[in-house]
């Protein structure tokens, strides 16, 4: 069945209370996985899209030790899984300490040697974005394991720019188009990870928000995917 993963990104405008309803309500509705982003701001690769435009913001959004605490405790009090995007060493220990044991590489950082192979050894599940890597590293990271997804690293991306049959190659999707459509189709294709931003409202500050999905778009996602999942269970019962 495919993994549903709500990526919160810096959609929490580093505000707690924020970050709490943001798992209570996904948790609610039946996403696997609602996703953090865990960085130093003055580690952050520098090829990371508009870096030293968004650099004062990645700072006011940094989570500290504290907040990962938080967060963690947060999605096992909801029975949902956390999920954190590391960006540096460091940063992935942090996670790791706090007893989690699946993490997420960003685009950017595919190509991190030192990152992917710490956590690689480090954590029972590495998930890596693809949109900004080469063909070679994408199979040097099927090699290795690694969960490799289906990303154009657009921000938002045209559904007219994804090809579906080049990701049907991959393990999953992380889908930056403006609605879920093209998510309807990855959860179709069997993909094991469909991965959405997730915001509470697309109103908030912040240049992610609109291409984000709010609750009762991953209500209708997660609704999707149990209706394939069912269709699935019956067609397997009347062949047998």
């Amino acid at each position: 069945m495919t993994k549903i993963i709500a990526d919160a990104a810096c959609n929490h405008l580093g505000n707690r209370k924020i970050m709490q309803e943001m798992i209570e309500r996904v948790a609610k509705i039946g996403v696997d996985y609602i996703k953090f982003q865990s960085f130093h701001a003055d580690k952050l690769n520098p090829d990371w899209p508009d870096y030293e435009k968004s650099k004062e913001y990645y700072k006011s959004v940094e989570l500290s030790q504290d907040d990962h605490a938080f967060i963690i405790r947060t999605c096992r009090d909801n029975k949902i899984n956390p999920l954190f995007t590391v960006f540096d060493v460091e940063s992935a220990q942090t996670i790791r300490n706090l007893g989690v044991n699946i993490v997420k590489i960003a685009s950017p950082d595919a190509d991190n040697k030192e990152l992917v192979d710490y956590c690689n050894c480090t954590f029972n599940e590495v998930i890596v974005s693809s949109g900004m890597t080469t063909s070679q590293r994408i199979r040097e990271l099927r090699d290795m394991n690694c969960w490799v997804l289906y990303c154009i690293s657009r921000y938002p991306a045209t559904k007219e720019s994804i090809d579906f049959d080049k990701m049907a190659l991959f393990d999953g999707f992380s889908d930056h188009t403006p609605d879920i459509e093209c998510a309807k189709k990855a959860i179709d294709m069997g993909m094991e990870y469909v991965e959405r931003h997730y915001t509470l409202g697309k109103y908030l500050p912040g240049k992610d928000h609109l291409f984000s999905s709010t609750p009762d778009e991953f209500n209708e996602l997660v609704d999707y995917r149990n209706y394939v999942e069912k269709c699935k269970l019956y067609k397997t019962r009347w062949s047998g």
